[in-house]
């Protein structure tokens, strides 16, 4: 399984687990297929975007808020009520904050009524990933938490989502043996891998051994041409040969 299938199949449950939220009970496979690509390639174009609004704005791949809002701006994830323009010809018409009396209190209130204004978009985006569509897409996917009684919650287990229940069901030594050193799991320790038949014994004895000779190799290769060098410089050069006559 190459590593866009893997993702893909890890993908699959959670894309399941809204179309039954929206309602949907059954779907053809080539469908479902469908879905699954369509919201790969859109996670994958909001990571790009992120990236290369970090990159062009502070030259560096870690991502901040503001790259990151405008990456939802550009894949249509926030729509600003306003465009580039007008909101430039806003902010040179409206009344300088200076001009509010600080000491009533009209200057804070109308920052406050501003930075509103600035973050509706995003304010929208955040009820509607805590509003009710989300939370049956959570009970769908058993991620919901119940509210419990005091003696309820005393005896309750953690619920868990579904990757963690069907990692349980299907093993048998326990997650963490099983799962150890792939997508699933924890890290893997590095191990020596032995070379059998050859020079050296491991891979890192191996590149030691490597850069060793590429070394000294190089080492020569200086001390023999500054020797040529320096034949050339002592060299004496052609004298006149004086003719004699008899």
């Amino acid at each position: 399984m190459s590593t866009n299938d893997l993702f893909n199949t890890l993908l699959r449950p959670a894309v399941l687990h809204i179309l039954r939220a929206a309602g949907f009970h059954a779907a053809k496979p080539s469908i479902i297929d469908t879905l699954v690509d369509l919201t790969a390639r859109y996670m994958f174009l909001l990571a790009s975007r992120t990236a290369y609004n970090a990159y062009s704005n502070h030259n560096d791949l870690s991502p901040d808020v503001t790259d990151v809002r405008m990456a939802m701006q550009d894949c249509g994830l926030l729509v600003p009520t306003l465009t580039g323009a007008e909101e430039v010809w806003k902010e040179i018409l409206r009344k300088p904050l200076e001009d509010y009396d600080e000491e009533t209190g009209a200057r804070a209130k109308e920052a406050k009524r501003r930075d509103t204004e600035d973050t509706a978009d995003v304010t929208e985006f955040i009820d509607w990933v805590k509003g009710e569509y989300n939370k049956e897409i959570n009970r769908i996917a058993g991620m919901a938490r119940p509210t419990l009684t005091a003696t309820e919650a005393l005896d309750a287990v953690e619920m868990e989502d579904y990757l963690n229940t069907l990692m349980k069901k299907h093993s048998k030594t326990g997650v963490e043996s099983r799962f150890q050193g792939t997508v699933l799991g924890n890290p893997g320790d590095p191990k020596c891998i032995k070379i059998e038949g050859g020079p050296a014994d491991s891979i890192q004895d191996w590149c030691r051994k490597t850069r060793q000779k590429a070394a000294k190799s190089a080492e020569a290769t200086q001390g023999y041409l500054n020797q040529s060098s320096h034949a050339v410089e002592t060299t004496e050069g052609p004298e006149d040969v004086v003719m004699e006559t008899q």
